[in-house]
């Protein structure tokens, strides 16, 4: 009998043992699935999700899709008419594109977004071919200037909107709130850049002018939306061009 009851205490101890240390186990579980269903319910009610369809899952592994988001979540905010375009393969040459990452058309003009989901520490000037990451460890990333990148976007999609003005085009980079802007230099007037928290507070300082009827929005967002909805091979060519150039460069 003695050896039944040890039996006994020897198994409830096991299993208190093992519910002990299961326990702050499954709470860690339960908050990160909890944790994930509400940021993908949120998810699925953005204008992000309305115009890509594209999954929370995917979007939640890709960092520049996910910066994209974020950056569109920050958007939303802004009173006034407005329509966002996401990646926008806009036409260079016969075979080739350049890839916009956001489009916001709003009353106020049309801005056009660089996103960076980088890290570290980002050194840079608007002069710069090549601009600097540099980590924690000490080592060193370059990068192309997303100034010059997003003046090319720009150019290219003037050439679609020849109907606007130039200065009612606004170039916005984007960097994360991950990494530090230690020492960004601007020559001139014609670009922001910032981190995604202070993305807002950039783009109110012009948002109050009224330049775009919705009208005009609407038409302007009906002409460029065919070009978020390009095929695979032309997203391929374009991916292909951009790895050919940067071998070069």
């Amino acid at each position: 009998m003695e050896v039944l009851i040890n039996a006994i205490w020897q198994s409830f101890f096991n299993i208190t043992t093992i519910v002990i240390f299961l326990t702050p186990i499954i709470f860690i579980a339960v908050i990160i699935l909890i944790t994930y269903f509400a940021q993908r319910n949120t998810y699925m009610k953005s204008g992000y999700y309305t115009e890509t369809l594209t999954s929370f899952s995917v979007v939640r592994r890709d960092k520049g899709l996910y910066g994209e988001y974020l950056i569109s979540n920050k958007l939303s905010k802004l009173d006034g008419s407005k329509r966002f375009l996401y990646n926008c393969y806009i036409p260079k040459s016969k075979n080739t594109t350049t890839e916009i990452d956001i489009i916001l058309l709003h009353s106020s003009g049309i801005y056009v977004f660089e996103s960076k989901n980088y890290s570290g520490w980002i050194y840079g000037s608007e002069s710069q071919k090549q601009w600097t990451q540099t980590f924690q460890n000490g080592k060193k990333e370059r990068f192309y200037n997303p100034i010059m990148q997003n003046e090319t976007h720009i150019k290219y999609l003037m050439r679609l909107l020849p109907e606007f003005e130039n200065n009612i085009f606004y170039s916005i980079i984007v960097f994360s709130k991950r990494c530090e802007l230690k020492k960004i230099e601007l020559d001139t007037n014609r670009h922001s850049v910032v981190k995604r928290n202070n993305l807002l507070r950039s783009v109110l300082t012009t948002a109050k002018l009224q330049i775009l009827s919705d009208e005009v929005i609407e038409q302007t967002y009906q002409k460029l939306i065919q070009y978020t909805q390009v095929s695979e091979h032309v997203k391929k060519a374009h991916i292909d061009a951009v790895s050919k150039q940067s071998r070069k460069g």
